[in-house]
This record gives structure tokens, sequence and C-alpha cells, in this order.
């Protein structure tokens, strides 16, 4: 195995050895908690091929139906003196080619510090509580992340956070390593595509924030969000402000006509809000902001009713205790003349997802299967074709 398959590995490993020699002195709890978990996708009727002529215009489309195991993660928990913490976390995606240039991601490394009973320092590289709302799985509901939150609150972040909650109030600071300006896909994009090889003609990409671990950006951005809650809801509010570096600039002038190329403002800001009421949930989120003047901002709404932990058994009844339905509807526009480039459409997405926890003695460790479809459109120039990258797949989730 090559070196860049085992840097994310060994650093997961020392710190898990490091923190049992730390705690193996003192009683109490285990010193580390090791986890894992996974999801395969058995995807229906995606397009996996087509041909496109150079007026935009897409025929000779090819549908399949394909079982892909999506990806792994494995994940430790150190419990370090004086209320320490230190969390690893890698994720393994089997269907990117070895030269990608690692199907390896370091997800997560970071220490956690408390200074008092309010507040903690975060240090390393992890999710950013610093800006909108966290899309983690118990936030996003869906298994997929949405169009938004790829464009701005998905990808890691390296840097130092200030985690502090006193009562109803919470104020979350980061200094981060800055995010590189880059695209994601939107629609089929897992092995099928990759090897066909007509990734570009069967998904979108669109404008975001990338955590490039092998091209960091030379700059620097701060961030803050500051919430409240007032019974059931949580409001936000949310900035951001760093710069572009070269590296930027230059992926902006190959794709938007209406860069300067000397503009290197990056700029960010949002309000969020999230309902919860069990079994009722619900969140608003808007965010904007320029890129090197190049505007882009959109909004994303969650409804839905999620499962609780009463659920007995996959036959069970419908039960609004046991299975969950969340809809998204999200919409995303960029301020750029319409090209046929992709990234300078404007797009939108309505997602439904369906999740039945599962209790079965002779599979164990599979926790829900989730149901899940995607209607994409977007918004190409005058002449050309809707790219057809809608999706539908089902989805075990296994863990330990």
């Amino acid at each position: 195995m090559r070196t860049p398959y085992l840097t994310p590995v060994l650093l997961l490993l020392c710190l898990l050895i490091a923190a049992a020699a730390a705690m193996a002195e003192e009683a109490g709890p285990p010193a580390v908690e090791v986890h894992g978990w996974s999801l395969t996708r058995y995807y229906v009727d995606v397009a996996v091929n087509d041909s496109i002529s150079d007026t935009g215009v897409i025929s000779d489309k090819e549908e399949k139906s394909f079982l892909a195991w999506e990806r792994f993660s494995l994940s430790g928990l150190a419990r370090l003196p004086e209320g320490r913490q230190a969390y690893a976390e890698i994720y393994l995606h089997p269907w990117l080619p070895h030269s990608d240039p690692t199907f390896l991601y370091l997800e997560s490394l970071y220490l956690d510090v408390p200074a008092d009973a309010t507040t903690t320092y975060r240090i390393g590289k992890g999710r950013s509580y610093a800006f909108g709302i966290t899309p983690t799985y118990g936030a996003r509901k869906t298994s997929n992340y949405g169009p938004l939150a790829e464009a701005f609150t998905m990808d890691r972040a390296l840097g130092v956070q200030y985690l502090h909650k006193m009562g109803a109030d919470s104020v979350n600071l980061g200094i981060f390593n800055s995010q590189r300006v880059g695209g994601r896909y939107i629609g089929m994009t897992a092995d099928e595509q990759l090897e066909r090889g007509s990734l570009a003609r069967t998904s979108v990409l669109h404008l975001c924030d990338r955590d490039s671990p092998a091209s960091r950006s030379g700059e620097l951005e701060t961030s803050v969000r500051y919430g409240h809650q007032m019974g059931d809801l949580n409001v936000g509010l949310s900035g951001r402000l760093g710069a572009l570096d070269s590296t930027d600039a230059a992926f902006l002038a190959r794709n938007f006509s209406n860069y300067n190329g000397t503009n290197k403002t990056r700029l960010q800001y949002g309000v969020d809000a999230t309902y919860k009421r069990v079994p009722y949930y619900g969140t608003f989120e808007y965010y904007g902001g320029t890129l090197g003047g190049i505007g882009l901002d959109g909004y994303a709404i969650v409804v839905g009713v999620e499962p609780t932990r009463d659920c007995a058994g996959i036959w069970r009844e419908f039960s609004r205790a046991c299975k969950g339905l969340f809809v998204r509807y999200t919409n995303i526009d960029v301020d750029t003349p319409t090209t046929l480039r992709p990234i300078t459409w404007d797009t939108s997405q309505l997602a439904v997802s369906y999740v039945l926890p599962i209790k079965i003695k002779q599979a164990p460790l599979i926790k829900w299967l989730q149901i899940e479809y995607e209607r994409n459109k977007e918004q190409p120039p005058a002449g050309a074709s809707e790219i057809p990258n809608d999706v539908f797949f089902i989805e075990a989730f296994s863990a330990f």
C-alpha cells in the first residue's frame, strides 16, 4: 500500500495508542472508544451514459440499476485527563480510483480542551460549528448532502474553534485555513460514472467551498455564529470573512467570464432556524456571499417526521415512532452570465427521504434502511438541455 493511504490510518492509530497509554493507570471508563459505519446503496434506474452535442443537446441516454458500496468510516474517541477529548475519523471511498490521489480521507483529527463548564476550544480538523447549521446526519436528515450544504457548510475545516454556550445563547468562533473555491457534482457520482467516463454528462458541477488537503489555501478566514434557543426553535446568524489566493483566482477565471482576475474578497453570511418537537422537525437556511465578486446565494427548507428509539421491528405496523419521512427543497443562484459550463447554472433540488429503523437478530449491525429520491433541475442557456442527473437509491446503514 502506498504512503498516501497509510498516513491517515497511522495518525488515527497513533492517537488511540497515545490516549490508551495516558489513561492506563487511571480508574474509570475505557480510555478509547472505536466505532465505524458503512453505507451500501442500490441505485435504481440511474443515468449512466449519454451523448451530448456541441450545442448542449443530450441524446442516447442509458439507465442502469446496480449495487455500490459507497463508503466506510472508522473513528476513535479518546478520553484524556482534565476533561479533554481527542477524536479522529477516516473515510474510505471504495469507488474512487487509487490515484485520486487516495480513496482514504482524513475526515477529522482534533483535540477538545474545556476552558470551563460553558466553553470548549477545539483544535485541529473537523466540522465547523462557526457558520450556519452544521450538516451532520442528524441535522440534514437525508443521506446525501444538499447543494446548499455542499456550497457553504459541508466540508471540514482546519483551525481553532471557540465553542461557548450559556443558557439559551451560544457563540461559536473559528479561525481556519481558508477553504478552496471549487465545485461538487449534483447527481450520481459513484463508481459506475467514473468507470464509464460520463461523469460530466450525467451530473452537474456547482460552485462550492472545498476542503482540499493536497492543495491548501494560503489564506486564513474568520467565522462566527450566534445562536439563540426559544423553546423548540433555535435561530442563528453567521458571518465569514477571508481571502482568495492565486489558485482560487485561476479557478474563477477559467469558469466565470465576469471575474476580473483581481478581486480576492471572500465574504459569506447567513441566517438559519431549526424547529424540534418530537416527532416533528424542520429547518430553514439562507446563505449568501461573494467569491472574488462572483455572487452566490441560496436557501434550503427541510420538513419531516423523525423516528424515535421505540421501533420494535421491521414489520411493525405504520407508526410515527418507527419511521421517518423528510422532504428538502433547495435553490441556488449564481450571479454570472449563463454559459454551456454547468457551474454557471442556477440549480434547484427536491429531495424526499424515507427512513426505516431495523432491529433484526440475524443482522444486528444494520441500523436502518433509507429510501431516497432527488429531483434535480438546472437552468441551462437557451438551446441546451438539462443534464439527466436525478437520483433514486435504497441504502443500508450499518454500524458498530
